[in-house]
């Protein structure tokens, strides 16, 4: 909780600044999104899943992966409250955060991190 939680939070700061520079919602989702997901996977690895160093940049590139996957599910999302409420952007995107995140939680522990149910 305490990684997705700083993931979460670390998002949203990011995508308000950089919408509130200037940049359009949809690329100031993808760039906050990988930014908070490159931080997440040293916490995911070495907090939650407690991994080690072993199979570091195979693991990263699983992660990356699913992360596009991810991101694209976020965006798809953002873009269709926005487009379809008209709602505030950042709004959009801490709601889409949210709906993604069961889902996203799911992909990285199973395929990312390989962690299967005992």
């Amino acid at each position: 909780m305490l990684v997705g939680t700083g993931g979460y939070l670390v998002n949203l700061g990011i995508f308000s600044a950089l919408y509130g520079a200037g940049m359009t919602y949809l690329p100031a989702s993808i760039v906050a999104y990988f930014i908070a997901n490159t931080l997440m996977y040293g916490g995911n690895r070495y907090f939650t899943f407690r991994l080690g160093h072993a199979g570091f940049w195979a693991t990263y590139l699983r992660y990356l992966l699913t992360g596009a996957v991810v991101g694209g599910l976020n965006v798809g999302i953002l873009a269709a409250l926005v487009e379809g409420t008209g709602i505030d952007p950042r709004l959009g995107q801490a709601i889409s955060l949210l709906l993604i995140t069961p889902v996203a939680f799911v992909l990285f522990k199973r395929w990312t991190f390989r962690i299967r149910p005992a």
